[in-house]
């Protein structure tokens, strides 16, 4: 298999009803390391929303069991989409998430932010600093993915496609996104979650970087430390170079389909673990 094979088998699908299989190749594939940071991103800058801050300080999971809690957070889309969101398991995953959700007032707007936030996130990092940018079909695919999941969890007024879905969010953080006193201790705790799956030494170069790739007006509304250009820049092509090597290297063979290794659950994890622990549901 060659390092395009796949994408050209991408190219033969129609992503309006392969969506799930295109979905599975570009995260499991093609780019589960950069899918990843993408999604780890908008767990940190969710947080200039003030609801949406409110609302996950109240459940007091990230000052006792952040980790658990971020695990969790990548967990139950993993959980859908591996299995297929029209599957008996997928919609399983769905329910026990909506479940969860239900103990708390979340708005429409907060949950289409999240929604828009994770996708925008994904697709922006990869076509950034993947090895190389999403094709048409691929952008598609991931859009219709998450608009599926936004649908068996209720939500309203989804965007059409994937411009619509940048433009809401961008006009949503410019029209929500505001200081709380709350927002800075609840990125930072984020921020610190995912620096912790560094290796010890580099967890505070990590925090900084991370901190350097958020956008200007996000980390203001944040409240959070700037990072001299020099260091923004340096992290930026470290990540340009990752994707140029991986470019080199052969791409994974279909046996080895990406599979999540939590820290929270080194031994594995089944449905009914995941979620908040009995002391922080209502």
């Amino acid at each position: 298999m060659g390092r395009y094979s796949r994408l050209r088998h991408i190219q033969t699908l129609d992503p309006e009803h392969d969506y799930e299989e295109i979905f599975q190749l570009v995260t499991r594939y093609e780019f589960p390391w950069d899918y990843n940071q993408g999604y780890s991103f908008a767990f940190v800058t969710d947080f200039a929303i003030p609801s949406i801050t409110e609302t996950l300080a109240a459940t007091g999971e990230f000052a006792h069991h952040g980790m658990k809690r971020f695990d969790d957070t990548m967990l139950f889309p993993y959980e859908a989409h591996r299995a297929g969101l029209e599957s008996r398991y997928g919609r399983d995953v769905v329910r026990a998430l909506n479940k969860i959700h239900s103990h708390y007032e979340i708005s429409n707007e907060d949950y289409l932010h999240i929604l828009a936030s994770h996708l925008v996130s994904a697709v922006t990092w990869i076509n950034a600093y993947g090895w190389r940018p999403l094709s048409h079909p691929e952008t598609r695919a991931l859009t219709l993915a998450y608009r599926r999941l936004g649908e068996l969890m209720g939500i309203k007024d989804i965007p059409a496609d994937y411009q619509e879905f940048a433009a809401w969010l961008a006009e949503d953080l410019r029209t929500r996104g505001k200081w709380h006193y709350a927002n800075r201790e609840m990125a930072m705790n984020a921020i610190r979650i995912i620096a912790a799956l560094c290796p010890r030494g580099l967890r505070f170069l990590a925090t900084r970087a991370v901190i350097a790739l958020i956008d200007e007006p996000v980390r203001t509304v944040l409240d959070l430390p700037a990072t001299p250009a020099w260091f923004t820049t340096a992290v930026r092509r470290c990540l340009r170079a990752r994707g140029r090597l991986v470019r080199l290297m052969p791409p994974r063979p279909a046996s080895r389909a990406y599979v999540r290794t939590p820290r929270s659950y080194p031994l594995g994890w089944t449905l009914d673990q995941l979620g908040p622990t009995g002391h922080s549901r209502p």
